[in-house]
């Protein structure tokens, strides 16, 4: 797509998101200088590129394989078909991207009569990558490879990117156990960050210190970069950079950004999706209910729930069952029917006083899953007026919850634990319990109005002052109506 009709594109996306306008109007790219003498080889090799940063590696296979017909001889056009089948640290490998990335290494081995000395040392590491082995030695022999290659050249930002991912994805805890961290945490860090120093936009690079900081719970950190990637103009299949601010603005609690860059991410797909169905198309709607639970996540956490039940329409059941979870909307779920699933149709027989039924569909859940299981045992009991029962239930679910994944949308929040037990507690007489879960929630998920209110009602409960959480929840709360006690959880 030419970048002027990228840019048209993103300027109808704004006029249909209600997004705040873009402070530059610049499309994001990717460079990175080849071996090549063809310009043409060259623009596909950084179109590429592009989309390995967005971790659309289906077009991102597709667009190095028209950089390798258009110039043969370009060795890092098979490394960045080798490459994509890797990159994705959410998927860093599957079968078929096990057997396709070990051709493309061997071709980009069987090509390099014109690369330079770098391109073939970043060919031997790929190559290392897909060497026999488990997945455990591949990952670590690739990053070992590129740790070993960015010490000795610290003046190409994307090797340095591509070294940053490599060691992400071989790492099992970036975390030292003590809220620090680990010493491959923090050369990842310092390869990123020098990225940014040669190239400020670097794509990847931000990507990638997103990913980093979130994780290590470090997400003020990553503003800049969430900043930087909400602030361009993106050509379809570009969806996850949009996207990835998302993270931080979830993380922080700016549920106004983390909904408008998540619809422009929504549109982003929805543009893609309709230039056809390729391997690029289809490996992003992998992606796409990720970018929509942002939307809906943000929306009804502020209590725009007329915006959410307009972003959900369109959308596949899953969805709109998240959806219809978050705002009780009992019917709905009925009206989804199976699609739903046996968790959400339980608990909207729960919530409807239909206990048979509930029971029946908890019983469908694998009986492992005793967060999901204890949440309808939860509904039911507050169907019931047993407030003691449904604190217990949520005290199970909460107890393994309230340590995983801080302030990530993508866990349980269409149910959401803490809230949800902080509100059986504040209903069962114990608002002093109450407002310690109320806090420690607000901890995780900061400027949330429906814990804020909840806060408010366990200080008042104990004749405390509460006059800062309520003034919180109205400064946030952008509902029709206040919220009430049912509404929590």
């Amino acid at each position: 797509m030419s970048r002027s009709l990228a840019a048209v594109l993103a300027c109808a996306v704004l006029l249909a998101t209600g997004a705040r306008p873009l402070q530059a109007a610049e499309e994001a790219h990717a460079h990175w200088t080849v071996s090549t003498s063809d310009p043409k080889a060259q623009q596909l090799f950084d179109r590429g590129l592009s989309m390995l940063y967005a971790f659309d590696e289906g077009e991102a296979r597709v667009i190095f394989a028209q950089a390798a017909a258009r110039d043969p001889e370009l060795a890092m056009a098979y490394w960045g078909m080798a490459e994509a089948d890797t990159i994705d640290i959410n998927r860093p490998s599957t079968l078929e991207g096990e057997q396709r990335g070990a051709d493309a290494a061997r071709k980009a081995r069987a090509h390099l009569a014109h690369a330079s000395a770098q391109e073939r040392a970043l060919v031997a590491a790929i190559g290392a990558r897909y060497a026999r082995g488990s997945e455990k030695q591949k990952f670590s022999r690739y990053a070992a490879s590129m740790s070993a290659f960015t010490k000795a050249h610290q003046d190409e930002p994307n090797a340095l990117v591509i070294a940053g991912f490599a060691t992400y994805v071989a790492e099992d805890a970036l975390l030292d156990g003590k809220d620090g961290m680990t010493p491959k945490a923090r050369e990842i860090l310092d390869d990123v960050d020098r990225a940014l120093v040669l190239e400020p936009s670097n794509l990847g690079a931000h990507h990638l210190r997103l990913h980093l900081l979130e994780e290590t719970r470090r997400a003020k950190d990553a503003i800049p970069d969430a900043e930087a990637l909400s602030s361009y103009v993106y050509p379809p299949g570009e969806s996850h950079l949009p996207h990835m601010s998302g993270h931080i603005w979830s993380r922080i609690g700016n549920y106004d950004r983390l909904a408008a860059d998540n619809q422009l991410a929504v549109a982003n797909d929805r543009a893609w999706f309709a230039l056809g169905d390729g391997p690029g198309q289809q490996y992003m709607k992998y992606y796409h209910d990720h970018d929509v639970d942002f939307v809906l996540y943000g929306l009804t956490t502020m209590g725009r729930d007329a915006d959410a039940r307009a972003a959900a329409k369109e959308e596949d059941a899953s969805m709109r069952t998240k959806l219809a979870l978050r705002l009780h909307d009992d019917a709905e779920i009925v009206t989804i029917g199976s699609g739903a699933g046996a968790f959400a149709r339980a608990i909207a027989a729960a919530r409807s006083g239909n206990a048979a039924t509930a029971r029946t569909e908890r019983d469908k859940l694998d009986k492992t899953d005793t967060v999901h299981r204890a949440l309808v045992d939860a509904a039911l009991a507050r169907r019931a007026g047993e407030a003691a029962a449904c604190a217990a239930a949520y005290a199970g679910a909460y107890a393994e919850t309230k340590s995983s994944s801080p302030g990530d949308p993508k866990d349980y929040w269409a149910v959401p634990v803490g809230e949800g037990y902080a509100a059986a507690l504040l209903a069962a007489g114990k608002p002093a319990q109450a407002e310690t879960v109320f806090t420690a929630e607000l901890v995780r998920f900061p400027n949330d109005p429906h814990l804020e209110w909840g806060l408010a009602e366990a200080l008042l409960a104990q004749h405390k002052d509460d006059a800062a959480p309520r003034a919180a929840y109205k400064a946030h709360w952008k509902g029709t109506s206040d919220l009430t006690l049912d509404r929590l959880g």
